[in-house]
């Protein structure tokens, strides 16, 4: 029985920090219209409250992600998860647009003492065709998150406003540091005394490590863009949606449960083999967007969204096998120019929401292509080895 436990209570705790982070991250999402009208802004403005916490993770990873290497991952994980109580909780607070994305900047700053550190961490304490499985298991949590950050503050926003379904985050938030403090196990700190811009430029003459860099940080800028706008769509006149309505239709996150066996025939197979068909799936997912009906759209919304998570861990899985040093520090910048991507999506794709959703489509279609002749170029060129972790 204790061993059991000391199994299953490291995957509670991690899927709970996990899942409670990631919550916070597109929590504005769904409830962009009612940010909107309550701060008298317009829906791109309304967008940075995503692109801010975006880039805050994408720059942060380099404080988190080093510093896992130096003083151990758990260490990290559960600070920052405490720490980001604390701006969740003022969310509702914020009397304007400007104090509102200093909290936003805020929460983005601390997240990736988790969802950048969590990869190498997974990575490091699984082993085999059992990292794969891992891997797709912590991009479950995250999907969870993402559903509960969608979903509950669209329902919560519909009762009670915006305000407070954005602080109430702070009690799964709080739930989530608390368990991993308790139950998750301590890691060894991997010292080095190689200075971070040497360990930063020989990631950055890897090619094939920008590349899958490149392919993540593309497709999310499409999948941003079309789920940060999507409620503009579900409650337009063709499609006719409420706020509650559409809301729920983000559950189609849940369909990320399905990433664990994703994650472990990509170990199988090979990373670089599977990627380009996810890329082609989540293009076409963009497109069915386009149809004016909502049961295609929700189809076209849930093929994204299997097909981002997917390519989220398919990603992963490839950077152990490019890199075979300083893994905390290649994935701080996988993940930096993969949340850029995402961040320039929360933004640029709603500066033609105006010109029709059609525009905006192609924005992000556009982007998804790039992506994908990034994802062919690697599986043309892949890994020559697996390195140990």
């Amino acid at each position: 029985m204790p061993a059991d436990a000391d199994r299953v209570r490291p995957a509670i705790a991690l899927f709970l920090g996990a899942s409670a982070m990631f919550a916070n991250m597109y929590a504005t999402q769904a409830i962009l219209p009612e940010i909107e009208h309550g701060l008298d802004v317009s829906p791109s403005a309304a967008g940075l409250s995503i692109t801010v916490v975006v880039l805050g993770v994408a720059f942060g990873g380099w404080v988190h992600g080093p510093l896992s290497d130096r003083v151990g991952r758990a260490r990290v994980m559960i600070a920052s998860a405490a720490l980001l109580v604390v701006p969740t909780a003022l969310l509702g607070l914020a009397p304007n647009l400007g104090v509102l994305l200093l909290l936003r900047a805020a929460q983005g700053l601390l997240m990736p003492g988790l969802l950048v550190v969590a990869v190498p961490y997974v990575s490091e304490r699984f082993a085999g065709r059992s990292v794969g499985v891992a891997m797709g298991a912590y991009t479950s949590s995250l999907v969870f998150g993402g559903f509960v950050g969608r979903v509950g503050t669209a329902l919560v926003a519909d009762v009670w406003g915006w305000r407070l379904a954005l602080s109430l985050l702070a009690f799964p938030t709080a739930l989530g540091a608390f368990t991993m403090w308790r139950w998750l196990p301590r890691d060894r700190p991997a010292h080095s005394g190689r200075r971070l811009g040497r360990v930063v430029a020989s990631h950055l003459r890897n090619r094939r490590l920008l590349t899958n860099a490149l392919c993540a940080a593309t497709v999310f800028f499409g999948f941003v863009g079309i789920f940060t706008y999507g409620t503009y769509r579900l409650t337009s006149p063709q499609i006719g949606l409420g706020l509650a309505g559409a809301g729920l239709v983000y559950g189609v996150w849940l369909v990320g449960i399905a990433v664990p066996v994703v994650g472990g025939l990509a170990q199988r197979m090979g990373p670089q083999r599977l990627l380009p068909g996810l890329v082609a799936m989540s293009l076409a997912g963009c497109l069915l967007t386009l149809v004016d009906s909502l049961p295609v759209v929700v189809a076209g919304l849930g093929l994204m969204a299997f097909a981002m998570f997917s390519t989220v861990t398919t990603c992963q899985l490839l950077i152990p096998r490019l890199v075979d040093h300083h893994r905390g520090t290649a994935t701080s910048l996988h993940l930096t120019l993969y949340y850029l991507g995402g961040a320039l999506g929360a933004y640029l794709p709603g500066l033609w929401l105006d010109a029709g959703w059609s525009r905006l489509v192609m924005v992000c279609a556009a982007s998804i292509s790039c992506g994908l002749a990034a994802a062919l170029a690697l599986r043309v060129a892949p890994a020559a080895r697996s390195l140990p972790a």
